[in-house]
C-alpha cells in the first residue's frame, strides 16, 4: 500500500499540508462553539422573541388583536428585542469581528451585518415614532393654551 497516494482519487500526499491541516485546527475560527451553546441560545432566543412580537404594535395591526397593556408595556418589544440582539447576536457579531481582523470575511461576517443593520433600522424606526409622537403632543398641548 503506498501511503504517498490518497487512495480514493490518486493524489499525492502532502506531507506538509497535513501537517498543517493538524496543527492549525486548534486555531479554529468557531473554537469554543459547540452544537449544545447554539441550540439553548435558540431556544432561549425564540422564547424572549414571543413576546415581543405579540407586543408589536404592526403585528398586533396586521392580525387585528390588542395585547395587554400595563405600565411599561410599551417597551417590551424594545427592551426584550434589544435583549435577543446582544444575547442571541453576539456570537456572529464576535466571530464576524475575528473574520474581520483576520481580513477574511465569511459567514458570521453576513450574518452580523444583516442583525446589526436590522437592529439599526429598528431602533432608528422606533426612535422616529417616538419622536413624532411627541411633537404632536407638543403640538396639541400648545394649541391648547
Amino acid at each position: 500500500m503506498d501511503h504517498m497516494t490518497h487512495e480514493d482519487n490518486g493524489q499525492a500526499f502532502d506531507g506538509h499540508a497535513d501537517h498543517m491541516l493538524r496543527t492549525h485546527r486548534s486555531h479554529d475560527r468557531h473554537a469554543g462553539h459547540s452544537v449544545a451553546m447554539f441550540r439553548d441560545k435558540f431556544w432561549l432566543t425564540l422564547i424572549l422573541t414571543l413576546p415581543v412580537v405579540a407586543w408589536s404594535g404592526e403585528v398586533q395591526h396586521w392580525l387585528g388583536y390588542t395585547a395587554p397593556t400595563f405600565p411599561g408595556s410599551q417597551y417590551i418589544p424594545a427592551f426584550l428585542g434589544t435583549v435577543v440582539f446582544l444575547y442571541g447576536g453576539s456570537v456572529f457579531i464576535r466571530g464576524a469581528w475575528g473574520e474581520l481582523a483576520d481580513r477574511r470575511p465569511g459567514m458570521m461576517t453576513l450574518i452580523s451585518l444583516g442583525i446589526v443593520v436590522a437592529f439599526a433600522a429598528s431602533l432608528a424606526g422606533r426612535l422616529r415614532s417616538s419622536l413624532l409622537q411627541l411633537r404632536r403632543a407638543k403640538r396639541s398641548s400648545c394649541s391648547r393654551l
